[in-house]
């Protein structure tokens, strides 16, 4: 047993080894899958939002404003309707030629353009606008700044460090006239310029900042949470990337935010920890988001890394039926252990169990034995105290007559001792005690003997002289002398009833001795 259970702890440290946790067991995960769930009501909601702009009065909303309500809510859902009302902005902007519809509706068209993955375009819309307007917005310094920061990703080291830097320029724009109660932008776009200058640590902490406040969107929040995922992610903290990763991911669902990055690390992170499955299943989900949204940057990050976690994933799964099949046949060798182990068991048990009724039988006919040995001793003091008293009389009045001289009464004293009668009293003790120690003595005899030649016993006898002489063989006494003397015979008397008895056996003698110490006795 041991053994077997040595042998199963070694099972169980190999199945941990190779299949890892339960990702499920994970809040975080757990969360995540709650949310993916949901998709298609978060879906519903936004489609129902954005029909309910689409049918407002124009008598009630100017054009321009219900345009750019619907690209709001379609600038990170979808970019060919992004850009179409990004370009009805501008259209309604111009025909109003009013400078900061202009101006807004340019950086809209250019948020598309940067969220697809059309770099030139946007930058050429953006690099067009300081020549013709001398104030910009924030919106426009923050989009330009995301715009070089997305260029440096793609571009050479040289070129990197030339965009970071206009970026930077463009951040402290920003935050020259931010305040900290303005919340939520100020930190976030001092976080984002320690990101970029990998201030990791004071990044991270200004993310947190950020997210203190009540007011910001859904989508506020995942860009928050993926930024400083990001920041815990470059400080080799992949615990806390993940968990924050994760939320970035969540409020993008629940946003219906296709334009992300943040599924797309989740699914990197788990697959650097070994958990292919969940990764696959994650970067197919990010690449349906890209694909629906026709973000092509997007897409080609996630196509570098969707066949390696395929492969990987093809590659586990041959582990995993690998390490199935061990286990299979080491469960089925353990089964036929088992089972030849509950056979020997049981076979074991019957033999115990059949010893005890051995034992059991034996100490019941030690009991009797001990009962039968109990009762001759008592009759044979019984018998020899009778015997010595007897003789004892009989040699007092032996003296008595030979003391008053009355020799005429000596002669007398012969007569009044009965032998005969003492044999039979003598033998009838014997046949007694000797049933008792074979209680089916006559009718096994008997069966030694052909049926026409078996004994019939009178009806005052217990045993005859031929089954007396047999018993006392089955007690152990084999002498014929001895017999003779026991019986009061001779031992031609005894030598010829043998004989006799013998003859009317089918059995030779040997046969027949063997036959009947085979009798059973006290049962």
């Amino acid at each position: 047993m041991r053994k077997l259970f040595v042998l199963l702890s070694f099972l169980m440290l190999v199945i941990a080894a190779v299949y890892p946790f339960n990702y499920r067991d994970n809040e975080y995960i757990n969360a995540l899958e709650q949310t993916l769930e949901k998709v298609s009501v978060f879906e519903h909601q936004k489609c129902v939002r954005i029909d309910s702009l689409k049918r407002l009065n124009f008598v009630t909303f100017s054009p321009y404003v219900i345009n750019k309500k619907i690209f709001e809510e379609y600038k990170s859902y979808n970019y060919d309707n992004a850009l179409y009302f990004a370009k009805e902005m501008e259209s309604e902007a111009n025909r109003l030629n009013n400078e900061d519809y202009i101006i807004e509706s340019t950086i809209a068209r250019a948020f598309v353009y940067l969220s697809g993955g059309l770099f030139k375009e946007s930058y050429d819309l953006l690099d067009a606008l300081p020549n013709r307007y001398s104030s910009l917005p924030d919106d426009y310094y923050f989009t330009f700044a995301r715009l070089l920061w997305d260029m440096a990703d793609y571009a050479g080291e040289e070129k990197a460090g030339l965009y970071d830097m206009q970026a930077a320029e463009c951040i402290s724009h920003i935050v020259a006239h931010k305040l900290p109660s303005d919340s939520s932008q100020y930190w976030y776009y001092l976080a984002a310029l320690d990101l970029r200058q990998q201030n990791y640590q004071r990044a991270a902490a200004r993310f947190h900042e950020a997210l203190l406040d009540s007011k910001i969107t859904d989508h506020d929040r995942a860009v928050y949470e993926s930024s400083m995922a990001f920041a815990y992610y470059q400080m080799a903290d992949p615990e806390q990337a993940f968990c924050h990763y994760v939320k970035a991911a969540i409020y993008d669902v629940c946003s219906c935010t296709h334009e992300t990055t943040a599924l797309r690390m989740v699914a990197q992170i788990l697959y650097e920890q070994g958990y292919t499955d969940l990764a696959e299943r994650y970067i197919r989900i990010a690449m349906n988001d890209a694909t629906l949204y026709n973000a092509r940057h997007r897409q080609v990050a996630i196509a570098q890394i969707l066949p390696i976690i395929e492969q990987k994933q093809a590659q586990t799964k041959d582990t995993y039926q690998i390490v199935a099949i061990i286990l299979l046949c080491v469960l089925f060798i353990l089964l036929v252990i088992c089972v030849v182990a509950i056979i020997s068991l049981h076979r074991r048990n019957i033999t115990v169990r059949h010893s005890r009724q051995t034992i059991d039988e034996m100490n019941a006919n030690l009991l009797v034995a001990n009962r039968l040995k109990e009762e001759m001793i008592s009759t044979f003091i019984v018998g020899n105290s009778q015997y010595i008293a007897n003789v004892e009389q009989y040699q007092k009045r032996i003296q008595e007559n030979v003391t008053q001289r009355r020799y005429a009464e000596l002669m007398t004293i012969p007569k009044n001792v009965d032998a005969h009668l003492r044999r039979i009293v003598l033998n009838k003790q014997l046949d007694e005690t000797l049933l008792k120690l074979y209680p089916t003595f006559v009718q096994d005899f008997n069966n030694l003997l052909r049926p026409e030649e078996q004994f019939i016993l009178k009806p005052d006898e217990i045993l005859n002289t031929q089954m007396r002489i047999f018993a006392l063989i089955r007690l152990g006494i084999k002498e014929n002398d001895t017999i003779a003397e026991i019986l009061g015979c001779s031992v031609n008397t005894v030598y010829t009833y043998k004989t006799r008895t013998i003859l009317r056996s089918d059995l030779d003698a040997d046969a027949f001795y063997l036959a009947l110490m085979r009798i059973a006795a006290f049962i």
